[in-house]
């Protein structure tokens, strides 16, 4: 019942697609690269000098996301927007009158601390959604934890996001956002790092994120991970679609410059292309 109720009222779906092709998909206890206020707040705690980004999707079906970030002094803002293309307005009967497309942006503001030996974060974030003529505001919060064991080069992470709901609705009925519990760890090592998240969202069962980067040099890295949760995009129809969650990517980190790219293949339902550029650290 309670599930039901959940499918009934969640939505902002899009806020679930991660645009930014640097941690693979996963990470949520990395921190200090310029993307923390779109993973987990208290990242921004570990923040020592300004990061400029910006990130690509090219997603399913011919929809795009993207993002804007900006992190400096433990505070963060982040911009994503998601734009589906043109698509054919049709009637009951299936005939087409005319197109329609849409739109959807979203605003996070954050801030990192410490307490103790505890990295800690919050912030807030207001949505707007278009479709065709009509439209959604949104607000709603992240918050998140981190823990470092320098001895073991070992960082524990953990956030809860998007947790809100409408403000304004589309039509009567008030949808609550895609909250999302996710925690995570990472070892780090001389020429890289490997990491876990343990997902729940809102609208599916207990995931797994499996992944890490190695450096092939101080100026080129591999990356790859693995999401569980993306089992449900597999159609069948593909032998190869049992590889349906994999992630793998590169990055070229002439410094202060970084740029990454990750390919995330979805087979009969396409695939998508990330590419991020960073500047600072």
């Amino acid at each position: 019942m309670i599930t039901l109720l959940l499918i009934a009222v969640t939505g902002y779906e899009y806020m679930l697609v991660d645009p930014v092709a640097q941690r693979v998909g996963m990470g949520y206890a990395l921190a200090a690269d310029g993307y923390s206020v779109n993973y987990n707040p208290s990242g921004l705690a570990y923040d020592t000098c300004a990061y400029y980004s910006a990130s690509y999707l090219n997603y399913i079906a011919g929809t795009h996301f993207g993002y804007l970030g900006l992190e400096k002094n433990q505070l963060g803002l982040g911009v994503r927007y998601f734009y589906s293309g043109v698509m054919k307005k049709t009637d009951a009967l299936g005939n087409e009158y005319g197109t329609f497309g849409a739109h959807f942006i979203d605003l996070n503001f954050g801030k990192g601390l410490f307490y103790k030996d505890f990295a800690l974060g919050a912030s807030v974030k207001l949505i707007y959604e278009k479709i065709d003529t009509l439209s959604s505001i949104g607000a709603g919060i992240d918050l998140g934890g981190m823990y470092d064991f320098p001895d073991y080069g070992i960082q524990v992470g953990v956030a809860l996001k998007n947790l809100g709901a409408s403000v304004k609705p589309f039509i009567s009925e008030k949808e609550v956002l895609p909250y999302e519990l996710d925690i995570g760890v990472v070892k780090h090592f001389t020429q890289g790092w490997i990491g876990m998240d343990l997902v729940k969202p809102a609208l599916s069962n207990v995931g797994a994120r499996i992944g890490g980067e190695y450096e092939l040099s101080p100026l080129f890295c591999l990356r790859g991970s693995y999401n569980s949760l993306l089992s449900s995009l597999r159609t069948g129809n593909n032998g190869l679609d049992v590889l349906t969650g994999l992630t793998v990517g590169f990055g070229v980190k002439p410094a202060p410059l970084i740029v990454n790219f990750s390919y995330t293949p979805y087979f009969d339902l396409g695939g998508g292309f990330r590419i991020s550029v960073s500047l600072g650290g």
